[in-house]
């Protein structure tokens, strides 16, 4: 299964940030988009699928929409997800997560929809107070793409409730969460076996083990013997890899030799 992830816009869209009299710094949206797309697709790497990022993940060149759903639906993913920040409220209250299908979407992507809302307001506890947060939109990236598609507004950029929350790592980190767990729901997503490095560790020694039980191959046989006759090699674990330190000291032998 192939994930397409988008973050909407680019760091030099006009107007895409946080309300000045909220947030000082004034926060680029696709600042906002782009750490929980880059969280998400972090997430996504422990599950048995594949992601690919269509927007430009420094966030220094603009792509454009086109450009975006091109990529998407000549990979063949299976899903597009479209992670953008709300605006509008013009500093008041309220807000919340919105999810947005394409007018007359089909099932799939309701069930993204309904999954990605649910699992995210769960996580991050930003209901808001729209009237309906599951809605259809006339949308480029819902309405083009060849797959499912939902685009997500998670949280007001203009909101006193919402902007304070939004721009928290630990929200980024909920947030994430819930899309990647409404995907496992919707998908099916298993978890894929991670190998510590301990065990990592207890794989080589056994691989080298078992190496260094193998006898020569036939082709080697002869020069492993006069090899071994010059003083060049003491003949064991030939099938097994030589450090730098042990090819050092074959070559000083030979040169001895």
């Amino acid at each position: 299964m192939l994930i397409c992830i988008d973050a909407g816009h680019y760091l030099g869209t006009p107007g895409k940030r946080c309300l000045k009299s909220i947030d000082p710094r004034e926060t680029r949206e696709w600042v906002l988009n782009g750490r929980v797309a880059d969280k998400v697709q972090a997430l996504l790497e422990g599950y048995d699928c594949r992601s690919m990022r269509v927007d430009d993940v420094t966030g220094e060149r603009e792509v454009t929409l086109y450009e975006r759903v091109s990529a998407a639906n000549h990979a063949g993913a299976d899903l597009y997800l479209s992670i953008h920040h709300n605006a509008g409220i013009n500093g008041g209250s309220g807000g919340g997560i919105v999810v947005y299908v394409c007018p007359g979407a089909d099932e799939q992507s309701r069930r993204v929809q309904q999954a990605v809302y649910s699992r995210t307001v769960v996580r991050t506890g930003l209901w808001g107070n729209r009237a309906n947060p599951t809605p259809e939109g006339e949308l480029y990236v819902l309405n083009c793409t060849h797959m499912p598609a939902v685009l997500g507004e998670f949280g007001f950029m203009d909101s006193t409730t919402d902007t304070p929350i939004i721009l928290t790592e630990c929200y980024a980190d909920r947030l994430a969460m819930g899309i990647v767990e409404a995907l496992v729901e919707v998908y099916g997503l298993k978890e894929v076996e991670q190998v510590t490095y301990e065990q990592w560790m207890e794989f080589m020694s056994r691989y080298q083990r078992e190496r260094g039980e193998l006898a020569p191959s036939d082709w080697a046989r002869a020069g492993l013997l006069e090899a071994q006759a010059r003083g060049i090699t003491d003949g064991t674990r030939p099938q097994c890899e030589a450090t730098r330190q042990e090819v050092a000291l074959m070559i000083n032998a030979a040169l001895k030799g």
